[in-house]
C-alpha cells in the first residue's frame, strides 16, 4: 500500500511549488530532452526548457500541502495497493550562466533540483505556512496569515474530542512522557480512561495505515499517561458568579463541568448513582478499566472545585424547577442506558436480562452468581463485556449470538479475540426468534442462520434469513445487548424540551433545549455512542454555556485557549518511510473468576520504536528541515547503495527467475477520486 502522487500535465505550470514544499521529498521535476522556449535569454537566444512536470521519484505521507499549494490544482492523492511505483531521480540542472536584463524565466528563480532538506519555497520573503485555495478561481492568494486554517492531522480530524495525537505521539517518541501526558490531557479529560477503552477513531484514520499498518495511538496514550506526569491546572484567570448545575456524572457531565471550572464558573454535578463516572463506572468491568484509573481522572475534575451529590436523581431527589431556581444554566447529560428489548416471543421471561443491568450489579460489587448456559444476543462492547463477565460470574458456558459477519460487529477486534481466547464462543450471521421458556424461567433459544443479500443500507449489509434453518440453544439465562437509548422520564411534563423518535432530548448545533438556559448533550442527545464522543460533546456544551452566561462570541475557542499547551517549534523532524511492523497486542491474561486486569503496558523500548513510526502529519508541513530516514525515497539513489532495477523496490533483492514488471508512468491524469488521507475501515 501507499500514496501514488498523480499529475493533470495539461495545466501544470511546470513552477516546481510542489517539489519544493514536500516534507519528504518524493517530487522531482522531469528534465524533457525536447527543446522549447521558457523565455529569452541574453540576445534573444531561446534555451531549453529546466523542466516539464513533477514526477513521484520517493515514498509519499499522504500531508496533501502539494494538493494545497499548487496554484492550478493539478495535483490529487490516490491510494493504491501494492508498492507505489517510482519514477527514477532526475539529477541535477546546469543552469545558463546569462542573466536577464530585467525580466527572468521561472526556472531561474525556482528550486529544479532535489533538496536534501525542505525549505520555505520562498526564501526569507516572509514565513510560509499551507493554505487552501477553496475556489478554482483563486490561482494564487494573498499571503495573509490570520484568516486561514491550518492543516491539521488525520488522527486528529477523526477524534471527537479534537485530540492532538500526532503532537504527544512525537514527543513519546522523543521520551518527553510528562509533555506527551499534558498533550493527551489538554482537551480530554480523561485520557487515562481512553488509553485503556477508546474505539480510537484516530486509528482508522492514520496516514500510516496505508504504507503497512495505522500507528497503536491508544496504547500510546495509555503509556504516556502511565509513564508521565501532569502538572498542576492553573486556577481560572477569573473567578464568574454564575453556577451552572449538570445532571448526570458520565463523560459528557463530568467534561463539561471541568471545561466550566476552567472557566471560572461554580459547577455542581448530580449523579443518580452511588458512584460517578456513568457507564464508565457501571458499564465496564474493571478487566477492562480498572477503576484507580477512572478515579484519579474523576478527583482531578473534583479538585477544580466542582461540587459532586451522588445519589441525586432528578425526578426523585429534585426537579428541574428546583435546579432553576437555584442554578444560571442547566446541562442534562444523563446517558443512554436503557437496554432495548429484542422483540421477538418470550422476551419478557424471568432470567432475560438487560444486558446493562447485569454490568451494573458486577460493576457495583453486588456479585450476581450465573450457572448453567448463558447466551448473549448482540455484537457491540456492551456484548463482549457481558459475555466474558458472565463467564467470570460462574456460568457454565457463554455463546454470543449476533446477526451479522464478524467483520460487522460495533465491537473492537481486540474485545473479540479476547472473548474467543477466553472460552466465549460466537455465532455469527444468527438472528434471534424466539426466547423458550415458561414462568419458572428460561429453557432455550431459537435462531435463524442469516446470509448477505448484497445490498447495502446506510453502509451496512443488508441479511436475510435462510429458510429452513432454525435451531435451538438451551440457555439458563439471556442477556440482552442489542443496544441502548436514553430515558426522558426525568423530564417533566409540560416542561418545553422536545425529545425524538427514539427518544433522546432533541438540542440545537449549540446543544441548547427549548426550554430557556437548557443545554443537553453526549449519548442522551446522539443516542449511545463512545466516551470520547461524550467527552467532545461536553466541550461543546460548556462552550454554549459560556456564550450564554457571559455573552462571548465563540466559547469553545476561549476553552480551546484556555486548555491548549503550547506548541514548541520542532526544527527538524526525521520521518521514517520503511516498512515497519506494528507493536504487537498480547491478549490479556485470564483468571476464572477474576475482575483483575490484566492487559499489559508497553515497555518504553517498544513505545518509543512504535511512535517513531508516525508520519508526523501535524507538524511536518511546517519544519524547516525534514529527513527521510529510510525507505524508498531520493536518499535511496546513486551514493547511496545499489540501484535498484526497473519495477524493483530499492533495498529489496530482484526475486530469482522472474523479471520485475516496470511501474505505469506517474504522470497521467488521477483515474480515482482525490484522496488526501489515509487510513483502514
Amino acid at each position: 500500500m501507499g500514496y501514488r502522487i498523480q499529475i493533470e500535465n495539461g495545466n501544470c505550470l511546470n513552477c516546481g511549488v510542489c517539489m519544493d514544499v514536500c516534507p519528504v521529498q518524493a517530487l522531482d521535476m522531469s528534465r524533457p530532452q525536447r527543446p522549447g522556449v521558457e523565455g529569452a535569454g541574453v540576445y534573444g537566444k531561446p534555451f531549453d526548457w529546466m523542466m516539464e512536470y513533477p514526477v513521484q521519484v520517493g515514498e509519499c505521507v499522504g500531508c496533501g500541502i502539494c494538493v494545497r499549494e499548487c496554484p492550478t490544482h493539478v495535483v490529487s492523492l490516490d491510494a493504491v495497493a501494492g508498492p507505489t511505483p517510482l519514477a527514477a531521480r532526475q539529477g541535477p540542472i546546469s543552469r545558463p550562466v546569462e542573466h536577464a536584463p530585467a525580466w527572468q524565466a521561472l526556472g531561474e528563480v525556482t528550486r529544479e533540483s532535489l533538496k536534501q532538506n525542505r525549505v520555505s519555497p520562498w526564501g526569507d520573503l516572509f514565513q510560509w505556512r499551507t493554505s487552501e485555495r477553496p475556489n478554482d478561481w483563486q490561482v494564487w492568494r494573498s499571503m495573509v496569515t490570520d484568516s486561514r486554517r491550518d492543516p491539521i492531522a488525520p488522527c486528529q480530524e477523526a477524534c471527537p474530542a479534537g485530540t492532538d495525537a500526532g503532537r504527544y505521539v512525537g514527543l513519546i517518541a522523543q521520551g518527553r512522557y510528562d509533555e506527551a501526558y499534558e498533550v493527551a490531557a489538554e482537551v480530554n479529560p480523561f485520557p487515562s480512561v481512553c488509553g485503556w477503552i477508546c474505539t480510537a477513531p484516530c486509528e482508522t484514520a492514520c496516514r500510516r495505515g496505508t504504507l503497512d499498518e495505522p500507528i497503536a495511538i491508544r496504547r500510546l496514550k495509555r503509556f504516556a499517561t502511565e509513564q508521565g506526569k501532569l502538572p498542576p491546572v492553573a486556577p481560572p484567570s477569573k473567578r464568574r458568579k454564575e453556577k451552572v448545575a449538570i445532571v448526570g456524572g458520565g463523560p459528557a457531565g463530568m467534561s463539561a463541568a471541568y471545561y466550566l471550572a476552567r472557566l471560572g464558573y461554580g459547577v455542581t454535578v448530580f449523579e443518580a448513582m452511588p458512584v460517578p463516572g456513568g457507564m464508565m463506572a457501571i458499564g465496564i468491568p474493571e478487566y477492562r478499566l480498572p477503576r484507580t484509573v477512572l478515579r484519579e481522572e474523576i478527583d482531578r475534575i473534583v479538585g477544580l472545585g466542582v461540587e459532586l451529590k451522588l445519589d441525586s436523581a432528578m425526578g426523585r431527589d429534585f426537579t428541574l424547577a428546583d435546579l432553576e431556581a437555584r442554578y444560571d444554566a442547566i446541562f442534562l447529560a444523563t446517558g443512554a442506558s436503557r437496554s432495548r428489548k429484542l422483540g421477538v416471543p418470550g422476551d419478557a421471561l424471568p432470567g432475560v436480562v438487560p444486558a446493562t443491568f447485569f454490568l451494573k450489579q458486577v460493576n457495583l460489587g453486588e456479585k450476581p452468581e450465573l450457572s448453567g448456559s448463558v447466551v448473549v444476543v448482540g455484537g457491540g462492547s456492551t456484548a463482549m463485556d457481558a459475555a466474558r463477565s458472565a463467564l467470570r460470574s460462574g456460568a457454565k458456558s457463554v455463546t454470543v449470538l449476533y446477526r451479522r459477519g464478524r467483520s460487522e460487529m460495533p465491537a473492537q477486534a481486540e474485545e473479540v479475540e479476547a472473548a474467543e481466547h477466553e472460552g466465549v464462543h460466537i455465532q455469527f450471521e444468527a438472528a434471534v426468534s424466539e426466547v423458550v421458556g415458561s414462568a419458572k424461567g428460561v429453557s432455550a433459544v431459537k435462531f435463524v442462520s442469516q446470509r448477505p443479500t448484497g445490498r447495502f443500507e446506510g453502509g451496512r449489509a443488508v441479511y436475510e434469513p435462510i429458510p429452513g434453518s432454525e435451531r435451538e440453544k438451551s440457555a439458563t439465562t439471556v442477556l440482552v445487548a442489542v443496544g441502548e437509548e436514553p430515558d426522558p422520564s426525568i423530564l417533566p411534563a409540560g416542561a418545553g424540551i422536545e425529545t425524538s423518535g427514539f427518544k433522546g432530548i432533541v438540542a440545537d448545533a449549540g446543544l441548547a433545549t427549548g426550554r430557556k438556559g437548557v443545554f443537553a448533550g453526549g449519548d442522551v442527545v446522539s443516542g449511545a455512542k463512545t466516551i470520547i464522543h461524550a467527552v467532545g460533546g461536553g466541550r461543546r456544551a460548556a462552550g454554549s454555556i459560556h456564550e450564554y452566561l457571559s455573552g462571548s462570541r465563540d466559547g469553545e475557542a476561549e476553552i480551546m485557549a484556555t486548555v491548549r499547551v503550547r506548541k514548541a517549534p520542532e526544527p527538524t523532524l526525521t520521518v521514517d518511510l520503511a516498512t515497519r511492523p506494528r507493536v504487537g497486542m498480547e491478549l490479556p491474561a485470564y483468571t476464572p473468576g477474576s475482575f483483575t486486569a490484566t492487559q499489559p503496558s508497553l515497555e518504553a523500548v517498544a513505545a518509543n520504536a512504535e511512535a517513531a513510526r508516525c508520519f508526523r502529519c501535524d507538524a511536518i508541513y511546517r519544519c524547516a528541515s525534514v529527513h527521510v530516514q529510510s525507505g524508498r525515497g531520493p536518499r535511496d539513489g546513486p551514493g547511496d547503495g545499489p540501484r535498484a532495477g526497473p519495477g524493483q523496490i530499492p533495498g529489496q533483492a530482484p526475486r530469482a527467475g522472474k523479471t520485475p514488471p516496470i511501474p505505469p508512468p506517474l504522470a497521467g491524469p488521477a483515474s480515482n477520486p482525490p484522496l488526501t488521507t489515509g487510513g483502514r475501515d
